[in-house]
């Protein structure tokens, strides 16, 4: 739900710039103006600050192993490296002039979602000669190396498309009505496998029915592709810390759709698996190499989609006329409340 509002609020940030929603934002030189003033290169992110959020990434998985091989404590550790993006991805403002950076960023933050989504992908099939590591290297060696070589350059605000964020904004909430249902039965899991397969079993009747499934799918690549031209645009105008947690959880829930719902229909319809709870809780969680990674996967996927949605309905109660602090406490509450909530499935998850 990017960019949901219809009535812009006015604020004034710490460069004094002002912002669609009181956050901070950027603009764009006036005519005869140069595009980067001295005292904006002095606050522009170092090499070394922009550097963090790739070479975080890129060591994402030996964290994940190394977590296998000593202690879960460890393997919590690897949550640091979409926290260390989304802090990158907000100190980059869009006025700094590093663009390419900025959207590296806020990919690091999707690095459990991307580490699952190769793997699932790669690590099983027998066509192609190599894995979802070594695309995992390739990948972040080239972004860190990319993000070194960028230089700064003029914004260029991409205009808000109100009509698309309208219609992102609708298929958000039917999918929120799919996702409240599944959440729900995930935490069954916590009374048992049996009792999470019951739950199941009846919501299927409804989404998978024969009609109800094409239609949630078609939604699914709706939400995706309309999120994917928002994030991108967004990212070139606000950067007020609400706009970063929009935009950051915008792109850990585009990778974590894609993921989840390709290995679902992949067990489904090539591998011939049932995928109720004992697909979804097989294999060690916190200790097989390969299941690992589902672990902070899983974990920051109902966090990143309460703070998404959190953020969208602020947007909206902003739009119309509520107060800055009413909408701050909106995110707060989705960000509290998912966080409990993913907690419990995480708990049901580990005790299988």
């Amino acid at each position: 739900m990017l960019d949901a509002s219809t009535k812009p609020q006015v604020g004034v940030d710490r460069r004094g710039q002002r912002a669609d929603d009181g956050e901070p934002t950027s603009t764009p030189p006036r005519a005869g103006e140069p595009a980067l003033t001295a005292q904006s290169s002095i606050r522009a992110p170092s090499l070394a600050v922009r550097a963090v959020a790739p070479l975080a990434a890129l060591l994402y998985p030996a964290i994940i192993w190394c977590g296998v091989r000593s202690s879960p404590i460890v393997l919590a550790l690897s949550l640091g490296v979409p926290l260390l993006a989304l802090a990158v991805g907000h100190h980059i403002a869009p006025a700094d002039g590093f663009p390419r950076a900025r959207r590296v960023a806020h990919l690091a933050v999707a690095a459990p979602p991307l580490f699952s989504l190769l793997g699932g992908w790669l690590d099983f099939q027998h066509a192609l000669p190599f894995h979802g590591l070594t695309v995992w290297i390739a990948v972040w060696s080239a972004a860190l190396v990319a993000v070194a070589i960028e230089r700064p350059c003029p914004a260029s605000p991409a205009a808000p498309s109100r009509h698309l964020a309208m219609a992102h904004g609708i298929s958000a909430a039917v999918i929120t009505l799919f996702a409240a249902a599944h959440v729900f039965n995930h935490l069954a899991g916590l009374f048992g496998g049996e009792t999470h397969i019951a739950v199941m079993s009846v919501l299927r009747t409804i989404y998978r029915n024969a009609l109800v499934e094409p239609v949630l799918l078609a939604v699914v690549a709706f939400q995706v592709a309309t999120g994917t031209v928002l994030l991108w645009r967004k990212l070139t105008r606000a950067n007020g810390w609400f706009d970063t947690l929009q935009t950051a959880t915008g792109a850990y829930m585009l990778l974590f759709l894609l993921s989840h719902v390709s290995a679902a229909l992949r067990a489904r319809y090539l591998r011939g698996t049932d995928t109720n709870w004992a697909w979804l809780s097989g294999g060690e969680l916190l200790t097989d190499p390969w299941s690992a990674r589902l672990a902070p996967y899983y974990f920051l996927a109902v966090i990143a989609f309460g703070v998404h949605g959190a953020c969208g309905l602020r947007k909206v109660a902003l739009g119309h006329g509520a107060s800055p602090v009413l909408g701050a406490r909106l995110v707060a509450l989705g960000a509290a409340v998912s966080t409990v909530v993913s907690a419990l499935i995480f708990a049901g998850l580990v005790r299988a």
